[in-house]
Formats: C-alpha cells, structure tokens, sequence
C-alpha cells in the first residue's frame, strides 16, 4: 500500500492513522482531518479574505484557477517569484508526504542560489500572545510578504503547535522539491485583536515546544517544532505500515487503541472506535478536565483504564511510578488527584459534590443584580440581561439593553455604555448594591470595550468592579468538584434544582438564534428567535440567583450543624 499522510495526520490522532491505512476497517466517506472542522469554524471565509488581499499584490502568483497547480508551483519556485498562493507542492514517496500549502513566500535563497521558500498556513484563530521582552518573531504584511520587520514582545502561542506541525510537514515538502529556503522559518495568518491581518514568522528550527522525556531529570524538554513533527510523522507511518498488514479475521492488537479526545467529535472514524472501548473508559466517562492522551497511557501502563479501577485504585501508591511519565504536564499529581475523585462520584452517581466543610460565604445585599451577557458568532456583544432583586421585598424584574442587528464596533459600544450609564446610576442610588457574574467573561468584555474606546461611561463602570462585582464562579470552583464540571449548567440543574425554559440552552445555540433573529427573511422566524434568546438569557440570570440561593442554604445548614462557625458569615 502507497502510505503518504497529510499534514494534519502529524497532529491528530494515530488511531485515525491506523484506521485509514486498515483494509479490514469499515471504509467512510467524510474528510478524516481538521480542514473541514475548520471551514466550519470560519476558515473558509478567513482563508478567503487573506487570499483576495494577497492576490492583489505586487509579485504574488494566484494558482487557484490552474489546472496542474504542481507544476505551475514548481515554475514558479523556479522563476523566483516573490509569492505563490493556492500552490501545490510535489509528492514525497521517499518521506510519504503529500500538501498543499496555503502559501509559499521566497525567503533566503541556497547557498548555490537557488530561490528558497517559506511556506504560510491561514488558521482562524489567535496564534500570538503578549510577553515581555519576547523577539524571535518576525512579521510581514500580506501585501508585501518578503519584507519581514521584528515582532517584539509577543510569542507563539504553544498550544497551537498543530498549525507548526502542518508548517515543519510543508518544510520538508520543499526540501524533498529542493525548494527550500536557507533559513528555517514558517508563516501563519491568524485573527489579531486589531483584526489586522498580518504574516506572523516562526523559526521551525527554534527549541520552544515543552513535551515529555523520559531521560531528562524534568520528565520534559523544549524541542523545535521541526524535531516534534519528525518524531510524530515517524510514528503515524509506523502506524499506518502495521495497519496495511492486517487481513480479515486478523485478530493481532492494533499497534494503538482508541482513547477519546476531542477531535473524537468531528471523526468519521468514531463509530468504529467507539465498539472497541469498554463503555466504562476514563476518558470515555470523565470529560470535564480530563486527562491527557499521555497521562492515560501512563494509567494504562498502570492496568487502569476504566472509570472503577481508578475509582479503586490506591492513588498513593501510583504516583512514585504515574508522575515521572507525566512530567509533561503541571499541576500531574492534582490532575490525577481530581480524576480520582471524579472517578469515585461517577461510581456513587453523585454529580456535584462539596469539597469543604466550613461556611462558603457569598456576599448579600439589599439590592443585588444577576448579570449575563450575550455576543454573536464574531464576540461582539449584543444583549446585556440583568436580574434585579429586592432582597427585603423578595421582587424581582428582568431587564435587558439589546440590539437584535449586526453591529459594527461603535455601536457594541455605544449599546455597552448604555448599559454601563442605567448601571453607575444603579450604584449611586444604592452603594451597597452588588453585582454577581458566573466567571469573568462580562468582566472581561467590560474592560475590553472601555479599553478599546475609552469611553468614559465604560471606563467610569469599570472603576466600580473592584467593589461591587462578585465572581460566583470563584466561590464554587473554591467548594465543589463536578463530574460533568462547574459550568452554570450544571451547577444550576445539579446543585440548584433550577431548569431552563429551553429545551437546547446553550451559548452556541444562542449565537444560531441571533442569526435568525437578524437575518430570517420571515418576520415571524425572527420574532420567535428573538423571544427565544431572550428568555434564555433571563433564564441564565435566574440560574445565578438560584445558585447564590442554594449556597444561602447550605451555609445555614452548616451552621446549625456548627455553631462555631458562626463568625464567618
């Protein structure tokens, strides 16, 4: 069997690998890669908008539209044009690779100087973060890509190194071409918070990657992205030549088994994994902060592998021979410790479970807002709901500051400081007022928009943060372990009793409901998109006041059953 791998194979999962390259597998029909997951994500209209930029570019060839693009690429390689984009590069039997990338930009030329190249890839999402004093990075734009400036300050986010993996997979296409530049450096176009789209430059050559090493002291190293696709490409042909051996009735064990990960839930390969794993797998029943594909295996090596070994297991005696092959990972022993204990509810079938004994303490006020936020497919925040109590009264009203259209960047604004000016009017009238939040997404938008605008209503509600905002999350992510996490929905369903008007609650699902709300062209669709996204982000703010309710209620049943506690209320 001729064995070439995409690359996406380097990073994704060997079992995929070993199913693709088995004849005894039932064969399917849909992409078995990342590409099409990131269409959907919004990859194809990013992919679209950095290819028109490009494309009217001084010196930049459009093979798009060409029939043998491989051989359009390799003329233009040769010519020396400045960049190539919708290119194709030759296969490499030798290597068995096979790519295509999104762009090719010239670079150093070879020592006997032939032109070299970088390759690009386009992904649709951040790639860079901020840190001090960082500047191994280069940067050009799209519309001039040969002419690379510093790019101080920030770094490559490491854990999108599958984008590098795919780099190092088209790097080695260009050496095996003979097109490859004297320096060994990769480019991706990824979203920016300035939405300016730029050629972010990596060195595939430098040591920044942290993966698990059994010889070093650590139990980790620091590798190129060049060495971790080597070994990782390595292994799936390894994979992929013992799967092409098989026969029918072959009854050897597959070189790999199936673990579920997240990639699991765009696979076509899924439903032939999923008879083969035994329905009580750790990472088949433990999702939430589950374990790594290493740490499993380390369970594994340990013969555990289901939920009640691991239940059972004597977690003390584990660790002197678990943690040296989990040095990868931080915080391994408390990974460990958590799925233990998630282990041990699954078993009891208890889903939240109190983790300390003393009084959890949430604040009280005569006036308390529950607030939620709303934003569309692109973050943009679109609807801010709060619920208003009278705790002496018990009253309650909803009230909410929306606008169901698209809105451009100074209207987000302009509707964030009319909620910004209803909410400073709030606190001036009633200083003791507090305002509670699950996680510190609202907080986060707040201070995002103030910072980008500098409008002063913003700016005026953020200085009131510090004082009357209260992270509900915090107070149960300090208390409680949930099998299925310590999200609001669970905490709410679980712990408060509380339940949704809607059948499908869900962020994602509200994204899909403003779209219809904005742009169904039956006036009757969007009115009941709006009325369901409405309802649903009362109901969210509901949720948070019956999550401080019920931890109400259990403080005071932990004090009557410990008065000493009393003074810490």
């Amino acid at each position: 069997m001729n064995i070439l791998l995409d690359p996406y194979a380097a990073r994704g999962c060997p079992v995929k690998t070993f199913n693709a390259f088995d004849p005894t597998a039932v064969r399917v029909a849909a992409p078995l890669d990342d590409s099409l997951r990131e269409s959907f994500d919004g990859g194809a209209d990013f992919r679209d908008s950095v290819f028109t930029t490009m494309a009217d570019s001084p010196g930049v060839v459009d093979l798009r539209s060409t029939t043998d693009r491989c051989a359009a690429t390799l003329s233009a390689m040769a010519a020396g044009v400045s960049a190539i984009i919708g290119c194709s590069l030759p296969i490499d039997q030798k290597g068995h690779r096979r790519g295509h990338p999104d762009a090719l930009v010239r670079g150093t030329d070879q020592t006997d100087g032939t032109p070299g190249y970088w390759p690009v890839r386009f992904k649709p999402y951040r790639v860079l973060e901020g840190q001090t004093g960082a500047k191994d990075l280069r940067t050009s734009t799209l519309t001039a890509p040969t002419q690379l400036e510093p790019l101080p300050h920030l770094r490559f986010r490491a854990y999108r190194q599958g984008a590098l993996l795919e780099l190092a997979h088209h790097w080695r296409l260009l050496q095996a071409c003979g097109f490859a530049a004297g320096t060994v450096w990769g480019g991706i176009v990824g979203r920016h918070d300035n939405h300016e789209q730029r050629i972010a430059w990596i060195p595939l050559d430098a040591r920044f990657l942290r993966t698990f090493s059994r010889t070093a002291a650590s139990g980790h190293t620091l590798r190129s992205a060049l060495e971790r696709y080597d070994h990782e490409h390595g292994f799936r042909v390894y994979v992929a030549e013992q799967a092409s051996t098989r026969v029918p009735g072959d009854d050897r064990p597959p070189v790999v088994r199936p673990i579920r990960v997240p990639e699991c839930e765009w696979c076509a390969w899924w439903q032939t994994c999923r008879p083969r794993m035994d329905d009580d797998d750790i990472s088949l029943r433990i999702s939430k902060t589950p374990l790594d594909v290493r740490e499993l295996q380390a369970l594994l090596g340990l013969g555990i592998k289901t939920v009640s070994q691991l239940a059972e297991a004597d977690i003390e005696s584990l660790l002197p021979r678990y943690l040296p092959e989990t040095a990868h990972r931080d915080h391994a022993e408390s990974r460990l410790r958590i799925a233990a204990r998630r282990a041990r509810m699954l078993k009891r079938g208890v889903a939240l479970e109190q983790v300390t004994c003393t009084p959890i303490a949430v604040p009280q006020a005569p006036i308390e807002v529950d607030l939620d936020i709303e934003t569309d497919d692109s973050g943009r925040t679109y609807l801010w709901g709060v619920l208003v109590t009278h705790r002496g009264t018990r009253s309650q009203r909803y009230q909410h500051f929306s606008s169901f259209t698209a809105l451009d960047a100074d209207q987000e604004v302009e509707l964030a400081a009319r909620f910004a000016r209803w909410l400073v009017q709030l606190l001036a009238e009633h200083p003791e007022t507090k305002v509670f939040h699950y996680s510190d997404y609202e907080v986060v938008h707040l201070r995002r928009l103030a910072a980008r605008s500098a409008h002063p209503d913003l700016n005026a509600v953020v200085g009131l943060i510090r004082a009357h905002f209260v992270d509900l999350f915090l107070a149960i992510k300090d208390n409680f372990v949930g099998v299925d996490g310590l999200g609001l929905k669970v905490v709410a369903s679980k712990g408060a009793g509380f339940s949704w008007r809607d059948e499908e609650p869900g962020g994602l699902n509200s994204q899909l409901w403003f779209a219809t709300a904005t742009t169904d062209p039956s006036p009757e669709a969007r009115d009941a998109a709006r009325t369901r996204v409405l309802e649903y982000n009362e109901d969210d703010v509901l949720a948070t006041w019956a999550v401080r309710e019920w931890l109400h209620k259990l403080d005071r049943a932990t004090l009557s059953t410990n008065p000493s506690d009393q003074g810490l209320t």
